[in-house]
């Protein structure tokens, strides 16, 4: 059944967010992802799979910074 309501894609959706979000001043900016962190800090406080999150955070973590260093080593500077 075609339905004569037309939604916008998920790459539309996430185009408008970044526009709006690049918009805002740096404070702005600033504010909204923390506030966006300290949501996400008591999500995991509250949560019962509160060690589970932990660790996962932990690993996400070590693998960033292991993909960091990866891109440093293979385009770093060389002395």
């Amino acid at each position: 059944m075609k339905v004569p309501i037309e939604f916008p894609s998920e790459e539309e959706v996430i185009l408008e967010d970044v526009a709006r979000f690049r918009a805002l001043t740096p404070e702005r900016q600033f504010r909204s992802l923390r506030g966006l962190f300290n949501s996400g800090v008591r999500m995991m406080r509250l949560s019962p799979r509160r060690q589970a999150l932990i660790d996962y955070t932990r690993e996400q973590e070590e693998l960033a910074k292991l993909a960091f260093l990866g891109l440093v080593e293979r385009h770093g500077p060389r002395g």
